[in-house]
């Protein structure tokens, strides 16, 4: 009977991979949160969740790839236009709409990563330590 083992270069690149996946999975649900959240307070309307991952995904993918194969002044200014057009679209706004989700959505990135930092030094420095 012969055993046949993966060789360990494929289980590596697997796991960096499944490692990727994690990693994009958890970016686009903390950016969908956060446009979702920009896109409560400025949108008129009801925003959901999935709109909000729409843009997240799609707009990874295209800003992403416009940043990179554009000059960097003009890559920088097609791709914000790019994110603007996405949201223009999918939370059905104008381009007032899409600008204050944009800005809204850079507000309420900095104050959720000023909340996790506070509650991350309150951990260390408040909780008893066990070892």
């Amino acid at each position: 009977m012969v055993a046949f083992a993966a060789p360990s270069l494929g289980t590596g690149l697997i796991s960096i991979l499944i490692g990727f996946l994690i990693v994009f999975i958890i970016y686009l649900l903390v950016i969908g949160f956060v446009l979702w959240l920009a896109g409560e307070i400025v949108v008129g309307r009801r925003v959901t969740f999935g709109e909000a991952l729409g843009v997240a995904g799609v707009g990874t993918f295209l800003v992403g790839a416009i940043v990179v194969f554009l000059p960097w002044p003009f890559g920088l200014l097609v791709g914000l236009l790019v994110f603007l057009l996405l949201v223009k679209h999918y939370f059905r706004t104008g381009w007032l709409g899409a600008i204050g989700v944009g800005i809204m959505a850079i507000v309420v990135g900095i104050v959720i990563a000023f909340v996790l930092v506070a509650v991350g030094l309150a951990a260390i420095f408040v909780l008893p330590r066990f070892f």
